[in-house]
């Protein structure tokens, strides 16, 4: 019967246990729409995949994976996570026993009266060699004997060996709980790195996005200024022979300059844009350089197919910042129920047991072992206040945990939905800017087919050019504008959407 109860008292008190609270989260964050777009699309889990190789541009995705490896806010990230995980672990540790193993020699040497003389008494100790007052067996003359043989002392010796177990028997869950709160927080980080290993993939996407239009922006400059140095020469000649306005040579003249002056402050982007591309390779800017010069020509090819109709609301659900979001108020929770059962008594138990004697060589005999067995409950009465104001912390930090879930679930909607509109602007805009090139490179033909046949002038088709050159500007700050806007759905929803880049994540496993 004895037995039973102790083995059955265990499952007992666990069912005494403190739980979490419910957390009070926003309505509006509880209550996400169904779908973005029109139609609903399959529900699926969000798996991370490589969505940046959407883009099909060898040197960006060989960029991100370099960035992945070596950037140092990941590497932070990391070493954040081993921190948390460590404290999860010492967390966790608290539920177990604690076992010690000791060893102790002692000796000690005090008047022979108290607690010298009783122990003289029992018969412990050594009050000289018979125990008596007579003068010493060393021939001296009775002055002052050595401290050895003092009769009016008492010494003494004991060697122990034991083994010392305590455990706490969590009868509130208040350890639970802890070891709890740690793992969510250990959840909270995870979920930290991967929101920091987006956040990066796409800084390095958006410097390679500056760095593609930069540098074509600025070959398009260089155009520009060599077709318009050759327009101004023309007007020159045409001005000296009295055919032509001046008016029209200033302008000329103006543009040209303007031409050449963005040229400078293109190539000054670009430096800026292989400096910050470098802090996050890790790395330095002539690093870039080098990889860029053996990638060669840069270009962005953009995946224009819309953004599909119906994007499941529960892709959010993926989201790193929403999960980490989830995993803080939890570990807020728990944190409650841990305040609060600090407020019941606790139950420890400890055990302790070994060998112990007078002398070296006899304290490891059978009959010297000993054993102590204690069961302590403590309960608080009287802290001024202090679990009490240690519960009302953990409470106002799991409302402000819920508030926060809320506004971040919100965000990330809000998010969504910018992104979709941007990204929807953005690749109508280009498709319009791609029917005015048409009309421009047209034109162009147009009039060089003229000039060959002499009914038209070289200045016509050269002017020509240039409308197709600054229809060309447009278009490349058009698609530049498309790819940060698709990046941006991609980041807002936490990376992928494509129904086979998560099933190829599944394949993967």
């Amino acid at each position: 019967m004895r037995a039973a109860l102790a083995l059955g008292a265990p499952a007992m008190l666990a069912g005494c246990a403190i739980g979490p609270p419910d957390a009070p989260v926003p309505a509006a964050a509880t209550s996400l729409p169904e779908a973005y777009g029109e139609a609903a699309a399959a529900p699926r889990a969000y798996r991370s995949v490589k969505w940046w190789q959407s883009y099909e541009d060898p040197a960006l995705d060989g960029l991100v994976e370099r960035a992945l490896r070596r950037n140092l806010d990941i590497a932070e990230a990391v070493a954040r996570i081993e921190e948390v995980e460590a404290r999860y672990a010492l967390e966790r540790a608290g539920r177990f026993p604690q076992v010690n193993a000791g060893a102790e020699a002692n000796y000690a040497n005090q008047p022979a009266t108290g607690l010298g003389a009783a122990l003289g008494e029992l018969g412990q100790g050594e009050p000289g060699e018979d125990g008596s007052a007579d003068p010493p067996a060393d021939g001296t003359d009775g002055g002052t004997p050595p401290p050895e043989s003092d009769p009016r002392r008492f010494s003494f010796s004991t060697y122990t060996a034991q083994l010392e177990a305590s455990w706490e028997a969590d009868i509130w869950g208040r350890l639970r709980n802890r070891a709890r709160a740690a793992d969510a927080n250990y959840r909270a980080s995870r979920a930290e790195l991967q929101a920091v290993r987006i956040r990066i993939a796409s800084e390095v996407m958006r410097n390679y996005f500056d760095l593609v239009e930069t540098e074509q922006l600025r070959e398009l400059s260089e155009r520009q200024a060599a077709i318009l140095t050759e327009r101004v020469g023309l007007a020159e000649r045409a001005f000296l022979r009295g055919i032509g306005s001046s008016f029209e040579l200033i302008t000329l003249r103006e543009s040209r300059r303007e031409a050449e002056a963005n040229v400078p402050l293109l190539e000054a982007n670009l430096a800026r844009s292989k400096a910050r591309l470098g802090v996050l390779l890790g790395s330095y800017p002539r690093e870039v350089d080098a990889y860029l010069a053996e990638a060669g020509r840069l270009a962005v090819t953009l995946p224009m197919e819309a953004v599909p109709a119906g994007l499941p609301a529960r892709l959010l659900a993926g989201r790193p910042d929403i999960v980490a979001a989830r995993a803080q108020l939890d570990a807020a929770r728990f944190g409650v129920a841990a305040a609060e059962a600090a407020r019941l008594p606790q139950l420890t138990l400890s055990a302790s047991g070994g060998l112990e004697g007078n002398e070296p060589s006899g304290a490891f005999e059978p009959q010297n072992w000993f054993v102590n067995l204690l069961g302590a409950l403590t309960a608080p009465i009287f802290d001024a206040g202090r679990i009490g104001a240690q519960i009302d912390i953990s409470e106002a930090q799991m409302r402000q945990r819920a508030l926060a879930y809320g506004r971040t679930v919100l965000d990330a909607v809000a998010e969504v939905e910018a992104a979709l509109a941007r990204h929807a602007a953005a690749a109508q805009r280009v498709r319009l800017i791609e029917a005015d090139l048409a009309s421009a490179r047209d034109a162009a033909d147009l009039q060089l087919r003229r000039f060959e046949r002499g009914t038209g002038n070289y200045s016509d088709w050269l002017d020509a050019r240039l409308n197709v050159l600054n229809s060309r500007r447009l278009m490349v700050e058009a698609e530049r504008a498309v790819a940060e806007a698709r990046l941006g759905v991609h980041r807002a929803l936490g990376g992928a959407w494509k129904r086979e880049w998560l099933a190829r994540a599944d394949r993967d496993g």
